[in-house]
């Protein structure tokens, strides 16, 4: 069912409950229903009407303030606006801004997909409820006659006890150097690191029961960005009420040595294939691990053109 344009998943046993914007294909809430703690982070604004608001003058300030959290693609740019080969990319690239044609819906899933513009690629969104949590399956295909670069990161944020006071974070099974505040203290910050082993990150609040493992395929995602917020930002956009961590699977480091779109190239009809998986667990065991490999990813140069 549809409700305010969102798409309402629910895994097979009830276990999860999704939410996805066809705006960005954003994946706008995870519920663990039997308890009812929402996973992804959430922002009062998430539901404004921004149809007839004047833009800001940068798309920097303008997605920061419209931004609502929950689990972005970022295709085929992530940062700061930069023009490539006369082309203007706006922050974070095309795909986030653009709202997506549902192809499929049922009660467990959605397929939506996008015709980029800034680029010839054509981007296309599985997204199913389960009982771990939730799984994405995307392609990027290339319907030009000639190669495109193109970066690629995935960007789930999470609230509530998952960033508050006691959580931790480890990367392939080592701790991460992140922090938590206590006592109300603010803190923010941003770090990009290299993935390690299978391609696993895990959030996790012991004293909360709360954790979530985020796995993506480290060969082709071999670094993962951990942004945090935590009250520290004052004025605009966050107005010192935002607690936020995110775990982002990235192609290439967030300020890349070079002034490519990408390292990613696709030749001409190719496409490329990456699932990402969200094990949730809600006052009980750790997150097992799933034995399902990822898909092998279509053959591709190491580096744009």
């Amino acid at each position: 069912m549809t409700t305010a344009g969102r798409l309402r998943l629910r895994s097979p046993g009830g276990e999860h409950a999704v939410e996805v914007e066809p705006t960005g294909a954003r994946v706008a809430s995870l519920v663990h229903t039997p308890t009812g703690t929402e996973l992804l982070l959430r922002l009062p604004w998430e539901d404004e009407d921004w149809s007839g608001a004047f833009p800001s003058a940068s798309s920097n300030e303008e997605w920061h303030r419209r931004y609502a959290g929950g689990w972005h693609t970022l295709v085929p740019h992530a940062g700061d606006a930069r023009t490539v080969d006369g082309v203007q990319h706006p922050f974070h690239g095309e795909a986030a801004w653009r709202r997506w044609r549902v192809l499929a819906h049922d009660a467990g899933s959605c397929t939506l997909e996008v015709v980029l513009r800034t680029v010839p690629l054509t981007v296309r969104r599985t997204v199913r409820a389960t009982a771990a949590g939730l799984e994405v399956e995307q392609r990027v295909a290339n319907h030009a006659p000639r190669p495109v670069a193109f970066t690629w990161t995935e960007h789930p944020a999470f609230g509530g006890a998952l960033a508050g006071p006691g959580s931790t974070v480890t990367l392939g099974g080592d701790p991460v150097e992140a922090a938590f505040p206590r006592d109300g203290e603010p803190s923010g910050g941003f770090q990009s690191l290299r993935a390690k082993g299978r391609g696993d990150v895990e959030l996790r609040n012991d004293a909360a029961g709360v954790a979530v493992v985020l796995r993506f395929d480290p060969d082709l995602f071999p670094h993962v960005h951990v942004w945090q917020e935590h009250r520290a930002t004052a004025g605009f956009p966050w107005w010192g009420a935002v607690d936020a961590v995110a775990l982002e699977p990235a192609c290439r480091p967030y300020d890349p040595d070079d002034d490519a779109l990408g390292p990613l190239v696709l030749a001409g009809g190719a496409e490329l294939a990456a699932r990402f998986e969200i094990a949730a667990t809600v006052r009980g065991t750790h997150p097992t691990p799933h034995p399902t490999p990822h898909p092998t990813p279509h053959p591709m140069a190491k580096e744009p053109r």
